[in-house]
Formats: structure tokens, C-alpha cells, sequence
């Protein structure tokens, strides 16, 4: 049987408005795409800084449970939450990432630019 192809979609800041360390209520239309993807045959894995053993002191409670937690309250189809190592899928969804096209030029033109700001 063929392995299903894997999404990974950041939570903070994606699935649910940025308000780390708290978690925010659930992006506009975030259930609706989870939904389509898992429909298309993808399998949905969460990644999140949250679970990285730099914020265990800075957050309390488990916070692959808190995550769990989260996306049954709401209703948000998933099957992996994933430790903080980058987990291998056909696309990566997150709101601070930056596509690589051979392009470092204009990549570190945007980022020095911001950090002036």
C-alpha cells in the first residue's frame, strides 16, 4: 500500500492566531482546508515550536497534549504532532517561512530590512 503524502502545518500562527505563550482562537477557514486536505489523501501533521525543549521551562503543561487538545475542541482533522526535529512532507505550511529559489539575494535583503524596523 502506498504511504500517504504528509502536510505539515505550523499551529501557532497558522492554525490558531499567534498569541504564544497563550493559544489563540483558530484561523479563518483553517478547519475547511484541513478538512479538503485530509479528503484529498493527505495526511496532516502538526509542528510546533511549543514542543521544543527550549520553551519547557517558559511553558507549562504538555504541550503535545495541549495541542491534542486543541484540534479535537475544534474539530481540526489531524494525524501526527510532531517533536521539535523538521518532519519530512511534500509541502510545508508556516507564517514565517520564506520560499528558497535561489534567491538569497532578495531572502536577506527582506530579512535585514525588517530587522530594521
Amino acid at each position: 500500500m502506498k504511504k500517504k503524502p504528509s502536510i505539515v502545518v505550523d499551529f501557532d500562527g497558522v492554525i490558531c492566531e499567534h498569541r504564544f505563550p497563550d493559544v489563540g482562537e483558530p484561523t479563518e477557514g483553517v478547519q475547511e482546508a484541513l478538512n479538503t486536505l485530509k479528503k484529498a489523501g493527505y495526511r496532516i501533521v502538526v509542528h510546533s515550536c511549543r514542543t521544543s525543549f527550549q520553551f519547557r521551562d517558559m511553558l507549562a503543561g504538555d504541550q503535545f497534549e495541549r495541542i491534542k487538545d486543541y484540534m479535537k475542541y475544534y474539530k481540526l482533522p489531524f494525524d501526527n504532532i510532531w517533536a521539535p526535529d523538521k518532519p519530512i512532507g511534500v509541502a510545508y505550511i508556516d507564517d514565517k517561512g520564506i520560499k528558497f529559489k535561489n534567491n538569497w539575494d532578495k531572502i536577506t535583503e527582506k530579512l535585514v530590512t525588517n530587522s530594521k524596523k
